[in-house]
């Protein structure tokens, strides 16, 4: 479906999808070390993406998405409903989500966390494809940005300005990962390419950092299998080494690109950043949301709003 805003800008929504069978996981939580069993069911039109725990009692064992469903964005992702039910680490799920073009699934998952695969979203990507993509007769809504959005933290900027597609442009610099990455250090997308190749981009971290991570109850399921292992003297442990040379600002995009799949809507706007983290990914996005009076949210079933011009 076309639309164009109310200055004639014309831009794209997109059609609501889910999978055309159930996809089946197990992998290991990177943060508890537990074995994890994930399924992703389709789901109809208008249900969202929906997260169950298959270990807890129904009637608490929902999670919807939303930036206030987000709790302590400490090294990864997790959502919580008002239950005090989570789920964590569903970056690279939602990431994977959206580069399928997936709006509409419902993950059941018998831990407190998504399994990491390889560490990127890879796995989930070629899953979904593999089974296959049904399109639906709904279309996604989204937020025409008017206006820069924008959230500054120590080193970390980022910031949503108007534009007439949706794309990402992320840079790291600073002390620590400029001699690993050197000039490697800056990636940008438009989020409607093929992007399977960001999709293989894994997390990373410092050797140097691991005992301290794991006195915080976390990295209990790290190993070269599903993080990239960065030495004291900059070097790559894993075998092969990075799959690309830009991999850990590619991966900071794939983050950044689940981080902001909460919000649930489309964004129509030029996203660009230095640093990222989950947590001013959140920040963002929060900001957004209660902002969303200066910008211009198009719901394509009023098919009498101002903003609708054509469908294609």
């Amino acid at each position: 479906m076309e639309l164009c805003d109310s200055v004639g800008m014309f831009f794209r929504l997109r059609s609501d999808a889910t999978i055309r069978d159930t996809v089946e996981f197990v992998g290991v939580g990177v943060h508890s070390g537990r074995q994890t069993n994930m399924r992703v069911l389709p789901a109809t039109e208008g249900n969202g993406i929906i997260f169950k725990r298959t270990d807890v009692k129904s009637n608490r064992a929902i999670i919807k998405l939303s930036p206030n469903a987000i709790v302590d964005p400490t090294l990864c992702t997790r959502v919580v409903n008002n239950d005090g039910i989570s789920v964590a680490v569903v970056e690279h799920l939602l990431a994977a989500f959206r580069i399928c073009g997936i709006t509409n699934a419902v993950v059941e998952v018998d831990t407190d966390e998504i399994p990491i695969m390889d560490g990127s979203a890879l796995e989930f990507v070629n899953s979904f494809k593999d089974v296959g993509i049904v399109y639906q007769d709904a279309y996604t809504p989204a937020i025409i940005i008017t206006e820069p959005v924008s959230i500054s933290y120590k080193s970390t900027h980022v910031m949503i300005s108007p534009a007439d597609e949706s794309s990402v442009s992320l840079k790291l610099s600073y002390d620590r990962i400029n001699p690993v990455i050197g000039n490697n250090n800056s990636y940008s997308f438009y989020l409607d390419e093929n992007l399977t190749k960001l999709a293989s981009a894994r997390t990373f971290g410092w050797i140097a950092d691991y005992e301290k991570v794991r006195a915080m109850g976390l990295a209990k399921g790290t190993s070269e299998e599903n993080t990239i292992a960065i030495a004291m003297d900059n070097t790559i442990l894993n075998k092969g080494g990075l799959r690309d040379p830009r991999e850990l600002v590619m991966h900071k995009c794939l983050d950044l690109l689940g981080d902001i799949s909460v919000i649930g809507l489309d964004i129509i706007g030029k996203i660009e950043g230095v640093n990222p983290s989950h947590a001013t990914n959140n920040m963002l996005v929060r900001k957004l949301i209660s902002e969303l009076n200066k910008h211009e949210v198009v719901y394509p079933e009023s098919r009498t709003s101002e903003f609708l011009c054509k469908i294609a």
